[in-house]
């Protein structure tokens, strides 16, 4: 059943652009993944439940049943955790005792505390246990794991997967692929110049490397990417590159916390830099492994990689790549 169709919609404010060659649909289960800024994201989200008009375009809505939850959104501080959520559930008519609920969002150890005094890690579960109650069609949540922990990353997928075995639709938006790769099943960026298009994360057969592991050939003298930056080309030595990502066809070297594109496919970086110690985690992802510091499963078919000296860096590894990496790594 789609929920939501976005045709063509353009969004303009004091006659700027935020948003335009939105095309979407959304269905009832989906779990979708938009990267875009907080405005953008501020932006779609009053479009999608109605709070705005677009500036042209349609958007037709199947449902009315839809909650919001933006980063900014407040709490009653002075309230009990089940305080809290007994006010809502009045509201929402939930009829269920929400103790039943409470180890599902595993706020059970926090029940009687007050919201002030919990973790961010807790609100964010707090926050969509609350939502959980007005069992909605659809979720729009903005950047549910910034900043969060290892455990609260781990803990906020254990809820997600209730609400998705009651059919809820859950539309995301985050800043960080990363994020979106670990909560949604379709990953689509918004860029301004060309709109909303649809990226090319789901999982696949990666095409070897001419040289792999077992090939035995000895790593090149002197190899160095470039990245053409308007009327210059940047060179840059494989060890100074914490991963590459591809965007939508495009690869991006990622260093500290600087882009620069290049125009080597993926396939072809990973054959040039798989003797430099790099490794393809995904099929978007070449990581450098030097710069690996953590491995964190969140879920049974969930793997995530943190690099040394920048925590909020996950980049997903996929499952069927996680035995290679095993044999590379010795562990």
């Amino acid at each position: 059943m789609t929920l939501v169709t976005l045709e063509k919609v353009m969004k303009q404010e004091d006659n700027i652009t935020i948003l335009k060659d939105i095309n979407l649909t959304i269905k009832e289960k989906s779990q979708i993944g938009i990267k875009m800024t907080e405005k953008e994201s501020v932006v779609f989200f009053h479009l999608i439940t109605g709070a705005l008009t677009p500036s042209s375009g349609s958007i037709i809505n199947n449902t009315t049943d839809i909650l919001t939850e933006f980063t900014d959104d407040g709490f009653y501080e002075t309230l009990t955790v089940c305080d809290y959520l007994t006010f809502f559930k009045r509201i929402a008519d939930f009829k269920k005792p929400l103790e039943e609920f409470a180890g599902i969002f595993s706020l059970s150890d926090v029940w009687k505390a007050k919201l002030k005094k919990i973790t961010l890690d807790q609100r964010k579960r707090v926050n969509l246990f609350r939502m959980f109650l007005y069992s909605p069609k659809l979720m729009l949540i903005q950047s549910p794991l910034s900043n969060s922990t290892d455990e609260g990353i781990e803990l906020y997928i254990k809820a997600l997967e209730h609400l998705q075995s009651n059919n809820t639709a859950i539309l995301f938006t985050s800043h960080y692929l990363e994020e979106l790769l670990l909560l949604s099943n379709e990953v689509y960026s918004y860029n301004r110049y060309i709109g909303l298009e649809k990226s090319d994360f789901l999982e696949g057969p990666i095409a070897a490397p001419q040289d792999n592991i077992d090939s035995g050939l000895k790593p090149a003298n002197v190899y160095k990417v470039a990245s053409k930056m308007e009327d210059k080309t940047i060179f840059f030595s494989p060890d100074e590159i914490d991963f590459i990502e591809s965007i939508n066809s495009v690869s991006n070297i990622r260093i500290g916390e600087e882009y620069f594109p290049t125009e080597l496919t993926m396939n072809e970086l990973e054959e040039k830099l798989t003797n430099f110690g790099f490794f393809r985690c995904h099929r978007s992802y070449l990581v450098n492994l030097q710069r690996v510091s953590e491995l964190v499963s969140y879920s049974k078919n969930s793997f995530t990689l943190i690099l040394k000296g920048n925590a909020k860096v996950k980049l997903p590894l996929s499952r069927m790549r996680l035995d290679e990496m095993k044999k590379l790594m010795e562990f």
